[in-house]
């Protein structure tokens, strides 16, 4: 009787045993399937890979930035495209008072040049017309001179209207065309309104972005993954 009992008993045991134990390729996958963001480590730079996903045993930006821990690549790659656009948008933020202040003293100098050049263009246009009237003039006598029978006695008078209106007339084309020059100076200032204002842009989307970069670091390296 007592043989029967203890042949039941370790019966029992081998079975129980056989119902807990797990073999040696179920612990490597339940060792496995532990491993993710988060998860204590013991050998600083170790990498392990899980699923496709290669972890590596250091520190956590944001589950603990004390302690080593398994980190996926993913994770890593998130924080570094962080941490440079982050540098980055330091430098722009930095920059930004002496970059802005560098441009409003241009833009300030460029305005005072638009005015000075519209006086300009408005003297040579005052020119111009006085100049107009004055090949209104010439012409008028020019012709007068040849209608008359004997016009070869005024040669010499009509060559000298001829020289006159002929530079008169170059002198009219060169200062239009210097008048609408000067008149185009408030382009420039308008250009470097539009580049003050990209500057301060490029900041504010630098800012967005280092806003997005953050977010989707948080979710890759958030416990877990």
């Amino acid at each position: 009787m007592f043989r029967k009992v203890m042949t039941a008993s370790v019966l029992g045991l081998v079975l129980a045993g056989a119902l807990v134990s797990v073999s040696p390729a179920q612990a490597t996958l339940k060792k496995a399937v532990k491993i993710s963001n988060g998860v204590l480590c013991k050998k600083a730079n170790s990498t392990t890979k899980v699923s496709g996903t290669v972890y590596k045993c250091t520190k956590n930006p944001i589950v603990n930035k004390t302690k080593y821990t398994w980190v996926s690549s993913d994770c890593i790659n998130s924080n570094t495209t962080y941490t440079k656009l982050n540098a980055s948008y330091a430098t722009l933020v930095k920059g930004l008072p002496a970059t802005l202040a560098a441009l409003d003293s241009q833009i300030a100098a460029a305005q005072q040049k638009v005015i000075d050049s519209a006086a300009q263009a408005d003297a040579l246009d005052a020119k111009i017309v006085t100049w107009q009237g004055k090949v209104t003039e010439f012409t008028a006598a020019k012709a007068a001179l040849l209608a008359k029978t004997n016009s070869s006695a005024y040669a010499t008078a009509i060559s000298t209207y001829t020289t006159a209106i002929r530079s008169l007339n170059s002198a009219i084309a060169s200062n239009t065309a210097a008048s609408a020059a000067l008149r185009k100076m408030g382009k420039t200032v308008t250009t470097m309104q539009a580049q003050r204002a990209a500057t301060v842009s490029s900041v504010t989307q630098a800012k967005a972005g280092v806003a997005q970069a953050v977010s989707l670091r948080n979710l890759i390296c958030q416990k877990g993954l």
